[in-house]
């Protein structure tokens, strides 16, 4: 999916790169060419890096993500602190049978996108399970 969407960000590139250099004389082809290489090997490149460093965990008391490609973040989610989960789909998702779970606390949303519908479902349960105290039993 995230090759998909920096392939559009590709294409846009390889457009812009191609008109300057077929309509302005100041715009040389060694620099169109060079425009064309990075473009591709950013799409290919960053999204491989994008994909192999996202990484989530939901252990005892936090929920753990790690994402980035150029700067990589670390975002723990205190359980405690969550107030509710969400599962968004959309068609763009679903071409690829993904979706995105949202965790939400009062300080934003925190996103994981990529998963399986099975998946998401099975960690929004279990993050809910975590919340539930015995008085809301």
């Amino acid at each position: 999916m995230w090759l998909s969407e920096s392939f559009g960000t590709c294409l846009v590139l390889i457009a812009v790169a191609g008109t300057l250099t077929a309509n302005a004389a100041w715009f040389p082809l060694v620099l169109a060419i060079a425009v064309v290489a990075a473009a591709v090997l950013s799409t290919f490149g960053l999204s491989i890096v994008r994909y192999r460093r996202w990484r989530w965990e939901l252990q005892e008391e936090e929920l753990d993500l790690l994402h980035g490609a150029w700067r990589v973040v670390r975002t723990i989610v205190p359980v405690t602190r969550i107030q509710h989960v969400s599962v968004e789909r959309t068609g763009w998702t679903d071409v690829f049978g993904l979706v995105r779970l949202h965790v939400h606390t009062a300080a934003g949303k925190t996103t994981i996108p990529g998963l399986q519908r099975p998946q998401a479902d099975d960690l929004r349960d279990r993050i809910l399970a975590k919340l539930r105290t015995p008085d809301d039993l």
